[in-house]
């Protein structure tokens, strides 16, 4: 869904900006920017602030940058030299994609970066027999995320002195030291780097530039409607005008100055849907965003339809993809299924796919192509003509994992002799929902009135405001006390 850009307010609670200070045992969110430290030995600490970090051939979680949120822990290293032998840099890191390592013999443990991860996060006191500190340690593959912005902690003032001198002298030339080349953004005003350009609009409302970054933006043609930005004005600008929103972008949007600082402050908001469909269409080519709902197809004999329609999908035993339902959105490749049947006697099935988490698959040998269901993934997408040497055809394939994800929605083609028969199956499992891989029992939240499944219960919070409990689906909540 689309961000309305028309007037806000925030307050940066730091999610995304350098400095952020976490308690080790806190869960680094992606993407976001941390204060960690590094111990090393003097003559190190030099080479490092002057040239960058460099990786680590090997460790308990492979090549890569060893960091930590626990100074203490980084006071330790190196571990056999003199105490007064050792430095502790401040650092700025950009975890980017974060992978959650926390118990012997872990499957990801060496190769989490092949699996399109940044950084391996150790937790503290998770068991690790590699960590008897049971410390929070932090692996970061690249180490061009990692930059030094302190001394923490040096033998003496005079090495400290030095170390500080040296680094401030590199710190002054872009790109030394780590730091990727970084400019200033014309809109935000804050630093940006060449390798993650701020995202960037136009207010829908006045059409001005905006940047997402930005801590606040007045949009001229809402104040003449709410009147001037005053704090409890702005909150209602910001709010009326919230849409269903991306997580990032609500990190970005929500963070009005209130008391409390959590990601989602219900104080009333209005939001319109650009679809009343819970299904979306898109071309074959399009890459399926995580959660999206999504409408698919599945070739198969008349015999297997009915069954399919009465109980539900089956995972298939084995495939290009290993286990799952294999699915489609290309129509004119489930037609070709069953490959052996005359196709005078091929049913299609028209279906709603929750895609849940997604991978894509796109080389021979990939290596999560019969795996991808045990690193945490939902479904895996062939994209069209990536050259697989088992998609000959090159069209567009999917495999879902769980069957209760998959849910017959109409024959989209059949043999005239059946079609009426299949749609008077399907239409009387339709008013039994939970029957055909519908994924559970459906009913209706009791706030937004909305279907709702088992599976996926809708999110629910009091309003911070009046206190009235609210659904994040609801398409309308006015809160009292925030006027």
């Amino acid at each position: 869904m689309s961000v309305q850009f028309s007037g806000w307010e925030v307050v940066d609670d730091g999610a995304s900006f350098p400095g952020v200070e976490l308690q080790p045992s806190q869960k680094p969110q992606n993407r976001g920017v941390y204060t960690m430290y590094h111990g090393t030995s003097v003559a190190s600490a030099r080479i490092i602030i002057t040239n960058g970090f460099k990786q680590s051939s090997k460790g308990m979680l492979g090549r890569g940058v060893y960091v930590s949120r626990d100074i203490k822990k980084a006071s330790h290293y190196p571990l056999n030299s003199n105490i007064t032998d050792r430095v502790v840099f401040k650092l700025h890191v950009r975890v980017g994609r974060v992978k959650r390592i926390d118990k012997d013999n872990h499957p990801m443990q060496f190769t989490w970066n092949t699996h399109g991860y940044d950084t391996a996060w150790v937790p503290p006191k998770c068991g690790l027999k590699a960590v008897r500190s049971g410390l929070e340690e932090d692996c970061v593959f690249d180490p061009k995320r990692v930059k030094v912005v302190g001394i923490a902690k040096a033998p003496n003032t005079t090495i400290q002195k030095e170390l500080q001198q040296l680094l401030s002298k590199t710190s002054s030339r872009p790109g030394s030291g780590g730091d990727a080349a970084a400019d200033v953004c014309s809109l935000c005003k804050r630093k940006t780097q060449k390798g993650a350009p701020h995202i960037k609009q136009k207010c829908w409302e006045c059409g001005q530039n905006i940047c997402v970054l930005m801590s606040k933006h007045f949009c001229p043609r809402k104040l003449k409607i709410y009147g001037r930005p005053t704090e409890q004005k702005v909150k209602v600008i910001e709010i009326r005008e919230r849409k269903r929103l991306h997580t990032d972008e609500l990190l970005f949007l929500n963070r009005i100055p209130f008391k409390n600082k959590m990601p989602l402050p219900f104080f009333g908001w209005e939001v319109t849907y650009d679809d009343d469909s819970p299904r979306m269409e898109l071309e074959a080519s399009q890459t399926p965003k995580d959660s999206g709902v999504y409408t698919m197809f599945h070739g198969t004999s008349v015999a297997n339809a009915r069954l399919i329609i009465a109980n539900g999908f089956q995972q298939s035993p084995g495939g290009m993809l290993g286990k799952g339902v294999y699915v489609t959105r290309d129509k004119k490749k489930a037609e070709r299924y069953p490959l052996k049947n005359d196709p005078s006697t091929r049913v299609v099935l028209e279906l709603r796919v929750r895609v849940g988490r997604v991978k894509r698959i796109d080389i021979d040998n990939h290596p999560m192509q019969y795996t991808w269901s045990t690193q945490g993934y939902d479904t895996a997408w062939v994209p069209p003509n990536c050259g697989m040497k088992a998609v000959p055809s090159g069209l567009e394939e999917d495999c879902v994992f769980d069957p209760k994800r998959v849910k017959v929605t109409s024959i989209a083609k059949a043999p005239d002799t059946v079609l009426s028969e299949l749609q008077q199956l399907l239409a009387n499992n339709l008013r039994n929902p939970g029957d055909a891989g519908d994924g559970g029992a459906v009913d209706v939240c009791s706030l937004c009135k909305r279907k709702t499944q088992q599976a996926s219960p809708h999110i629910k919070q009091p309003c911070w405001g009046c206190g009235q409990n609210i659904c994040t689906l609801m398409t309308k909540h006015v809160c009292r006390a925030s006027f």
